[in-house]
């Protein structure tokens, strides 16, 4: 009986031993995902653009501690900026960490000059090169000339942007190429539409559009646009906030 009971207690023990180093190992791992989620904060522009005429405002919520989610503005000189957005396949730090890639790599060929498709044909070759065949990235790249409101693009697969001309219905900025990553082989042709005085152009990923309510029915781009030309009057700050309000409460508890 007292071997019986002893077996019993250094079971218990070895099974405490685990849990603990479970449990230890869980805690470290969440530690090093919120230091991860500063650094990726860290590395996008959050802070309001203003300048020559043009604001910016921004947001981002991942749907874990970090995503793959990325944007930025970058000045170039000569009054003008590029405006990305993008989003890489799948969650958490898969994604983030091409997030990270996507970004070093995009800010690395317009410091070395690069502009326009070239810049885009360039940067989807390092992708295909160094990211996993199963990962794809969409993104949508834009060059705009604060003085005139030229805004030049390529539209890798992703979302298409609304645009809000003031008085007028909202226009779409559709793809113009494929998503990068898949292969080399293709072009990314790029499109040019002007903005004029109070125009808006809402940008955004698919963590809007298909954000689900406990019945899993998606928040969907046809409300995304009603909720925009409802509320097309609001300042920058205003309208992606109330954006964000709004899909929080479609999805509600889920």
């Amino acid at each position: 009986a007292f071997r019986f009971q002893t077996w019993i207690l250094l079971a218990s023990t070895a099974l405490f031993f685990l849990l603990t180093l479970e449990l230890r190992d869980k805690l470290s791992l969440k530690g090093d995902l919120e230091v991860a989620r500063q650094i990726q904060f860290g590395l996008l522009p959050f802070e309001p653009f203003e300048k020559d005429g043009i604001a910016i405002v921004s947001a981002m919520r991942p749907a874990n501690t970090v995503g793959g989610d990325y944007f930025d503005v970058v000045e170039l000189g000569e009054g003008r900026l590029a405006i990305a957005v993008g989003d890489v396949a799948g969650k958490g730090m898969p994604a983030a960490l091409l997030m990270a890639l996507l970004q070093g790599s995009l800010r690395t060929l317009l410091s070395a000059g690069l502009r326009g498709s070239e810049l885009v044909a360039r940067l989807n070759a390092h992708l295909c090169a160094n990211i996993p065949s199963n990962r794809l990235i969409t993104l949508f790249y834009g060059e705009l000339d604060c003085a005139t409101g030229a805004l030049a693009y390529v539209n890798s697969g992703h979302n298409p942007p609304f645009l809000l001309p003031a008085g007028e219905p909202a226009a779409r900025l559709s793809a113009t190429a494929m998503a990068l990553g898949i292969t080399v082989e293709t072009d990314f042709p790029s499109m040019e539409v002007v903005l004029e005085p109070c125009d808006r152009l809402v940008l955004y990923t698919d963590g809007v559009t298909e954000a689900e309510d406990p019945k899993d029915r998606e928040y969907g781009e046809a409300r995304l646009e009603a909720w925009l030309q409802a509320n097309r009057e609001e300042t920058g700050r205003r309208l992606i906030d109330g954006v964000v309000a709004e899909v929080l409460e479609h999805c509600g508890a889920a």
